[in-house]
């Protein structure tokens, strides 16, 4: 049985081998499941892979592909038009993005094109509905800067938010996972998690927004760090996983404790 974030319908199904595949920024716990899948860098025997939810999206195969922004070297009148902008609709996260936006916004107008503090008319879908990531990337291409930031900030939690903005051309402002330069190169994007305040983080946006030559060096650079991909997220890895559990006998298969203590 494989089960997400939501809900606890798995725990009556007692007599089957249970998968967590996390969507949200959960551990897993593996008193409940015998094998996960999830976005932490976890080493728990054969129980578990590492599969941060960016990897399901075509934009991260695109980047794959791509290695790089297709910007102009030398040309920084090929920049895109626009300042920033800021796409949500969940108005509950952390405070820290909605404080971005907003000490950001006072220096230079954002556009936030989302349900949540939405300030401009221009309609780009609403999110996880249909392919909803085509209308979003085409949007962002519009601008030099998008507010990229997770709804909380833990070590290992990134999703598609980061990966968008990349796919987009765009510079991410990013702040989520403190570690995230082992996965994505740390000078493609700004990493709020390097400045002691916001004050900080937006001084530094806009001495870039008042120097096009330093956004075009920035959008240079490759994706990933030394411009390769890691090899515990590629694809083989994970259908290498994927083949060992359903390939094991189910006897076999049972990881959890089913008696005693882990019945209780």
């Amino acid at each position: 049985m494989i089960y997400g974030t939501f809900g606890f319908d798995f725990l009556n199904y007692e007599d089957c081998i249970r998968i967590y595949l996390p969507g949200e920024n959960e551990i897993p716990d593996f008193n409940l499941c015998d094998f996960s899948f999830g976005y932490h860098w976890l080493d728990f025997e054969d129980r578990y892979q590492r599969l941060p939810k960016y990897l399901l999206y075509d934009q991260y195969k695109d980047l794959l592909k791509r290695r790089r922004s297709r910007t102009s070297e030398s040309n920084v009148e090929d920049l895109p038009p626009r300042f920033g902008n800021f796409i949500y609709s969940n108005k509950i996260g952390h405070p820290f993005r909605d404080h971005l936006f907003e000490k950001l916004h006072t220096t230079k107008k954002v556009d936030s094109a989302g349900a949540h503090l939405r300030n401009i008319d221009e309609q780009i879908g609403d999110a996880y509905r249909g392919d909803w990531t085509k209308p979003k990337i085409e949007f962002q291409k519009e601008y030099r800067f998008s507010i990229a930031c997770e709804n909380a900030s833990t070590k290992s939690y990134t999703t598609e938010k980061l990966i968008h903005a990349l796919a987009a051309d765009t510079i991410p402002i990013y702040w989520c996972n403190p570690d995230i330069g082992r996965e994505f190169n740390s000078k493609r994007f700004i990493n709020c998690h390097n400045y002691q305040s916001l004050d900080e983080i937006v001084d530094h946006i806009m001495s870039l927004e008042n120097d096009p030559s330093q956004i075009s060096k920035i959008l240079q650079e490759p994706f990933f760090p030394d411009d390769k991909d890691l090899e515990e997220l590629s694809e083989n890895r994970i259908l290498q996983q994927s083949h060992y559990i359903f390939s094991v006998d189910k006897e076999q298969a049972v990881r959890r404790n089913l008696h005693f203590w882990g019945k209780i």
